[in-house]
């Protein structure tokens, strides 16, 4: 029998409430969700709801870690809300066997006028804990969380970090049938991170069932068993977890980022003294690259075509990985490579005989032409050259690191 059991379901939202009169503000407000027999192309047009969920079909299995990844508004939040029966489905069936433990927001289920103490007893209840489960804990969950100095404050006096911490400590004190996680280990310090992640593998290995959401790739990939990938309120992907994060990489990628200029986008054309008329990276041959391999030799080919005689020059090349972050910036003159006067067309190149840093994401390389003490710019390509990082699943993490191993007997 499934842990979790996810049939068919969506969930719709409305879009505003501008226009309704107060008196049906407030029915709508106390009433539950409205539920349909069946959801049809009619409801998923109608443009005053929005649909988080759209037709969600999930079994997971006693014991499994399920690392739900997907773009912000996919429907992932809205998934475990409906697995803790925090809000109901407009149509489909979503059950859950046992008691289910939640981390969805910081401080879900607390009274800011209530003391720690009497917060680990509310929460404890609502989380489906007997009085006597909540005394038999109380002082491990106290220690847990590292507020005995704190305990009988008012709550509304604690930092975001000790609200996690006894939120967390609470949740997951007593192990849960299911365990629901949304983004909160990555609030508080290095030290509670570096606990509380222990305890999920403690929670992981006594058959919990863990939905586990994160924007952290190699989280997910080294603490969860499976991966689905949502997009649009939809399983996009149920697999392997490294599939479901090629997706998630491959749609991030694709989509434009705000920071990059269009590949033909160049530098003040007008007034430029130079033009680079082509920038591309090739292989060992000499074959122009559509993806980068990590640890793959390969060389950059730039080609500049004067507009007037340039006493001295130099290149620079910028390298960057998918979220704009530089990887490295070099130059002909830092390489001690002169150009000497550039009067007539010039091709030049280097080469990388360890291939590029990166071992996923987008490889982006920006090249300009610069003046001898490297201040004014002569001519800018940005992101001139973009291409995709083919992955090799045995590394994680975002940099390829050239190696050689030995081994040898003693």
């Amino acid at each position: 029998m499934a842990s979790v059991s996810i049939n068919n379901t969506f969930k719709r939202y409305p879009r505003s409430m501008t226009g309704w009169s107060a008196f049906r503000r407030l029915w709508e407000l106390f009433q539950p969700p409205r539920q349909l027999a069946h959801v049809s192309d009619v409801h998923l047009a109608d443009s005053r709801y929005l649909w988080a969920l759209r037709g969600v079909d999930l079994s997971i299995d006693r014991g499994e870690v399920v690392g739900l990844v997907g773009p912000n508004g996919s429907g992932k939040s809205t998934l475990l809300k409906l697995v803790a029966g925090i809000t109901l489905p407009t149509t489909g069936e979503v059950t859950a066997a046992g008691r289910v433990g939640t981390l969805i927001e910081i401080g879900a289920g607390f009274h800011p006028e209530m003391t720690g103490r009497e917060n680990v007893f509310l929460n404890g209840a609502i989380l489906g804990l007997s009085r006597r489960e909540i005394y038999e804990h109380f002082d491990q969950i106290v220690a847990f969380a590292e507020l005995e100095p704190f305990i009988d404050l008012p709550v509304k006096k604690y930092s975001s970090g000790m609200y996690v911490r006894l939120g967390f400590s609470v949740a997951t004190m007593v192990p849960p049938d299911v365990l629901l996680v949304d983004e909160i280990l990555g609030v508080g310090d290095l030290a509670f991170q570096r606990k509380s992640i222990a305890r999920m593998r403690e929670l992981k290995h006594s058959d919990t069932t863990i939905l586990f959401v994160s924007h952290n790739m190699d989280a997910v990939r080294h603490f969860c068993t499976r991966g689905v990938f949502l997009l649009d309120g939809r399983v996009a992907f149920d697999g392997p977890t490294d599939g479901a994060i090629e997706h998630y990489y491959r749609h991030t990628d694709c989509k434009p980022a705000a920071f990059w200029p269009s590949r033909d986008d160049s530098f003040s054309t007008a007034a430029a003294r130079a033009e680079i008329t082509r920038v591309e990276l090739v292989d060992a041959a000499g074959q122009p690259l559509e993806s980068l391999t990590p640890g793959e030799p390969c060389r950059l080919r730039i080609e500049i075509q004067p507009r007037d005689t340039l006493p001295a020059a130099h290149v620079a090349v910028a390298i960057y990985d998918t979220d704009g972050t530089l990887l490295s910036n070099f130059t002909t003159r830092g390489d001690g490579v002169s150009l000497g006067p550039l009067a007539a067309p010039r091709e030049l190149s280097v080469a990388f005989p360890h291939g590029l840093p990166l071992a996923r994401g987008t490889c982006r390389i920006s090249v300009s032409v610069l003046d001898g003490d490297c201040l004014e710019t002569y001519a800018a390509r940005e992101g001139a050259v973009q291409l995709p990082v083919r992955v090799i699943q045995a590394e994680s993490g975002w940099a390829h690191i050239a190696r050689e191993w030995q081994c040898h007997e003693q």
